[in-house]
Order: structure tokens, then sequence, then C-alpha cells
């Protein structure tokens, strides 16, 4: 069995549990609305989230869980730091291109056959994305999945060090401020316009990628001094 397949395995196993919780609560949303709609009736124009989107909560734990409590596990059987690393990316791309994929496959059912019935936000739709095309979904998607666990990546393998916490301190204060100073809120929103936005698939693809590989670099400076 090869080091990427053995990450694999390890890590499926070690977030199996949130896997199901997060598809046990969307299965419940679904069986709840069918249940009120059965029951008294729905005109279908309540609005509720994609459940191909509901589903991609499970990324916040992969980027999460991985780096706080899979270090320990994986390192304890033999493997070096550089062999954890590399295998936490496969997972991770692995992860992004799956939720990407089920996005995009989920997408012409959601606009040919749910919105005859209900009302839907889709991720695809609100970020303007369907502009590219299917291959365009995905590609997008991938890189911001990407990104968002990257960044997690970095907030959460730095929790035993001092710099970490700065980071923590530092996004936390920024949000806040960044959107209740005036002259802050505009160079904010041209941020996110640009990063998750954009009309250019290959300038929202490779600020995401870039970024990703920033925030990926910094895990990397945390992870190979690590302890546990």
């Amino acid at each position: 069995m090869s080091k990427t397949r053995a990450m694999w395995k390890a890590s499926y196993l070690q977030l199996r549990i949130y896997l199901w919780c997060v598809a046990g609560f969307v299965a419940a949303g679904l069986l709840a609305n069918i249940i009120v709609s059965l029951s008294v009736g729905d005109n279908g124009e309540n609005a509720q989230v994609s459940y191909a989107n509901m589903l991609g909560i499970f990324l916040i734990f992969v980027g999460s869980v991985l780096p706080v409590s899979f270090f320990k596990r994986i390192v304890n059987l033999g493997a070096t730091r550089r062999d954890y690393f590399k295998g936490l990316l496969a997972v991770y791309a692995a992860w992004a291109a799956g939720f990407s994929l089920l996005n995009v496959l989920w997408f012409p059912i959601e606009a040919h056959v749910i919105s005859d019935y209900r009302l839907t936000f889709n991720i695809l739709e609100i970020f303007g994305w369907t502009q590219f095309g299917y291959a365009g979904m995905f590609l997008y998607q991938f890189g911001v999945y990407m990104l968002l666990l990257s960044l997690f990546t970095l907030l959460f393998s730095g929790l035993r060090h001092a710099v970490g916490w700065i980071l923590w301190a530092a996004l936390i204060t920024a949000i806040p401020v960044g959107t209740s100073v005036p002259s802050l809120r505009p160079h904010v929103a041209d941020g996110f316009l640009t990063l998750l936005f954009n009309d250019s698939l290959w300038q929202g693809f490779g600020l995401t990628i870039l970024l990703s590989a920033v925030f990926l670099a910094g895990s990397w400076l945390f992870t190979r001094r690590r302890v546990f």
C-alpha cells in the first residue's frame, strides 16, 4: 500500500464520524421539509440552501480536525513530517475535488427538477460561477475549497506556537474592524469581489490557488518544527 493511500485511509477513519454527522444533519433537514410539506402544505416560496452545498460543511472539519489530531497519530506510526504534509495535501485535493464534482453534478438536478417545487440558494449561482460552464464551475470551486482548507490548516497547525495565536488574533480582529470602519469597508468588499465573484475564471482560480500556496507554506513552517 502506498504512503498516500495509507494516509487517505487513516484520514478517512479519523473523519468518518464528522462526515456521517454532517450527512445525517442534511438528511434530517430534508426529511423535516418533506414531513412539513406533506402535513401542512408548502407553496415552495420558502427558499433553502442547496443540500449539496450544505454537505460542504464537512470541509471545515477536514481542515481543522486533521491538523490538530491527525499529525500525532501519523507520526507515531513512523511517518515523517514531510510524509504527513504531502499526504495531507493529497487528502485535501481529493476532498476539494470530490465536493466540487458533487456540486457540479447536483446543480442541473436542482436547476431543472427541484426548482419546480422549491426555491434554493446555491453558491454556484450566488458567486456567479455558472457563467464558466461545468468545467469552470468545478475549477473555481476547487480553488476556493483549497483556499478554505489551507487557511484552516495554517490556523490550526500553529496552535502550539505563539505566532499561531497571533494569526488567530489578527484574523478575529480584522473581521469586525474591516467591516465596521467606513474607510476600510470598500477595500474589504473589493477583495471579496475579486476573490469570489471574479468574472475571469483564470484570475479567480489563480488568486485562490496562490493564496492557498501561501497559507500552506506557512503551515509547513509550523509543521516542520512541530513536536505533537
